[in-house]
């Protein structure tokens, strides 16, 4: 059971937000701070932020500073809907080793997710994301993890968990439940070969910046199908956000930032959303603690925004279109939402010497490759990892 005690109150001064219309903005929507009632009550809420003042495992000193900076830019944007269910819990304690923090956040995580509600973490370094992998382990579910970064960070594997080795500190830690890790946004020029081997061979996905930009809807179906979305401010480019000890001259544009959390909101799936690395004493003029705020805003309008498309919809009411490819080992079945247009895709595998169907997410270009006689790239994807 999580408690008051991992908390520390946060206040935001009301005397910066005295222009605002109070029914409208978030300054006077959002109850802050965990309370009695909230222990009472968590069902009155569907989303919990919660600041980790967290940077002693990295480079980045001064990310520690993050979760408040980005508290006063957030709490001046407006409600996106009038049924606002959240709830900041204030920041988490930090504790006497940065591990204490670790296992203080990987139970708060598990304790929300058991009351179904989604944990939005903001502020620290990416390393964060480690203890919310450990908190999905805990469900002995198996899940899926999509990050944004410009480096895939997997050159690390066996060396201690820090800031820049998130990913490959997870896979050497050998989790038993992690069936997909998707990478949006790296930089080639910061990877190395043997961590795009790496990420191949491991049948994960990296998907190159230019790809994303040129299509951001590529990246749709890989968070409809994530539990966590971590997204790290560096891959985001410098004019657009600083705050960075490290930051690239190249990365995604603050739009395409919202727009990526926008889709992560809009998953029915997306449990956990993580935004690290802002470091407010790099920053310039506010701008990449304002645009954290608009991250996490357009995250909070996706949530509002689901669909509850498949798997809470039943496939036997969408589309279904059956794709005979030349030299595939049998048919390939598609699924159309008729009402969102989404698409999905069914993945047939053996296991215990019965026959089985996963459906996974994908993009109508996955229907149109099939249609031209090719078989789907995702679907030879999924087939190798199930087969």
């Amino acid at each position: 059971m999580i408690s008051k005690a991992y908390f520390s109150d946060v206040t935001v001064p009301t005397e910066q937000f005295a222009g605002l219309h109070r029914e409208d903005s978030l300054m006077f929507n959002i109850p802050k701070n965990y309370s009695a009632e909230f222990e009472k009550n968590p069902d009155l809420y569907h989303i919990a932020l919660i600041g980790v003042p967290e940077d002693r495992n990295s480079k980045n000193i001064g990310s520690a500073l993050a979760p408040d900076a980005i508290r006063e830019r957030l709490y001046a944007l407006y409600k996106p809907f009038d049924n606002v269910k959240i709830i900041d819990l204030g920041n988490l304690q930090q504790g006497k080793t940065v591990k204490d923090t670790y296992v203080a956040l990987r139970d708060v995580v598990t304790e929300l997710h058991k009351k179904n509600i989604i944990p939005v973490i903001f502020g620290g370094t990416q390393d964060l994301s480690f203890p919310v992998f450990q908190a999905y382990e805990k469900r002995r579910k198996l899940y899926n993890i999509v990050t944004a970064d410009a480096r895939l960070d997997l050159n690390n594997i066996d060396k201690d968990l820090h800031a820049g080795s998130v990913i490959s500190s997870f896979v050497a830690d050998k989790p038993k439940y992690l069936f997909g890790l998707s990478n949006l946004g790296f930089q080639s020029y910061y990877t190395p070969n043997t961590d795009k081997n790496l990420m191949s061979e491991l049948l994960f996905e990296a998907v190159r910046l230019g790809e994303v930009r040129t299509n951001i809807a590529v990246a749709e179906p890989y968070l409809r199908d994530a539990d966590f979305f971590s997204f790290d401010i560096s891959s985001v480019k410098m004019n657009d956000a600083p705050g960075h000890f490290n930051p690239s001259i190249h990365g995604f544009y603050g739009e395409e930032a919202c727009q990526l959390a926008k889709y992560a909101g809009m998953s029915d799936r997306l449990s956990t959303f993580g935004l690290f690395e802002v470091n407010p004493l790099f920053d310039e003029r506010n701008r990449t603690t304002e645009l954290a705020a608009q991250i996490i805003w357009h995250f909070i309008q996706g949530v509002y925004l689901r669909q509850h498309d498949f798997p809470i919809s039943k496939l036997k009411h969408y589309k279904q279109f059956i794709v005979k490819v030349e030299n595939a080992l049998e048919d390939i079945v598609f699924y159309q939402s008729p009402r969102t247009g989404r698409w999905w895709l069914e993945i047939p595998y053996t296991a215990k010497s019965a026959k089985h169907k996963m459906i996974v997410s994908c993009a109508e270009s996955a229907f149109r490759q099939a249609s031209a006689n090719e078989i789907p790239d995702i679907w030879w994807r999924y087939y190798k990892k199930l087969n």
